[in-house]
């Protein structure tokens, strides 16, 4: 596990501003973003007719995925800056303003929970609690899609960062990412970081039971990526083979 801001256990609505979040739609809209637009559609799976909460929704893209395969959406996220862009981008998707550690929905709402790129920017005891909230509005047999940053990547350990580096660069992400970051450079603001046994923990101590999960490349390298996902090496190094970490949780 590693903490970054040891001393917060949430950054402020000031923090998410406007251009914070452009930056992140710049992003979708870009090649920056297809491994995990693509793994949160393979985790995801069926949602027509299904009750969706896209939580912690920032620019709404999830949830407007969820809404195109047939999915009732609705979005929930605290700053005012995403939910205005997230009106503009996803049309016909009911967004509040609420607090995801205090979800604003009776018990039992929902069939789907997506939950992207979120739980990195609270510390332990607030992440907590909204993993337990999560489980709360969703219905028995419901499921949550949780991704996140992963600690425990092995190409970021000391020996072997440099040489990562080395091979995501001028990948053709690395390169949008760059010209991204020419309009929109903002801090990180995250706070704790999860191996995927300490995030597979904290869903299991909630209550959740573990469907499937994953571990992938922000930015893909094909000649690293194939290694690790080769047939024999796969389930052997599939906790760090990616610096992305996602999981299918269900509510039994």
């Amino acid at each position: 596990m590693t903490i970054l801001e040891q001393d917060k256990e949430l950054f402020d609505e000031s923090h998410y501003d406007s251009h914070y979040f452009e930056g992140h739609l710049a992003r979708y809209n870009s090649p920056v973003y297809k491994q995990r637009v693509a793994n949160v559609e393979r985790f995801m799976g069926e949602v027509s007719g299904k009750d969706v909460l896209d939580l912690g929704c920032g620019v709404g893209f999830f949830g407007g995925l969820a809404r195109k395969r047939g999915g009732r959406v609705v979005g929930l996220d605290f700053s005012e800056a995403a939910l205005g862009i997230a009106q503009t981008q996803q049309e016909g998707i009911p967004f509040v303003r609420g607090d995801a550690t205090k979800v604003p929905f009776p018990d039992a709402s929902f069939d789907v929970v997506l939950l992207n790129d979120i739980i990195e920017h609270l510390a332990e005891a607030p992440g907590r609690r909204m993993i337990e909230e999560v489980f709360r509005v969703l219905r028995p047999g419901g499921r949550l899609v949780v991704d996140t940053d992963n600690d425990a990547f092995l190409m970021q350990k000391k020996g072997l960062r440099r040489l990562n580096e080395w091979l995501e660069r001028g990948t053709e992400q690395r390169r949008a990412l760059a010209e991204i970051k020419k309009t929109y450079t903002a801090p990180t603001l995250h706070i704790k970081i999860y191996t995927v046994q300490e995030l597979r923990a904290l869903l299991e101590s909630v209550g959740f039971r573990i469907d499937d999960f994953d571990t992938y490349a922000y930015i893909a390298v094909p000649s690293r990526d194939a290694f690790f996902n080769a047939p024999v090496l796969r389930n052997i190094f599939r906790n760090v083979k990616g610096d992305v970490q996602i999981f299918k949780a269900v509510k039994p």
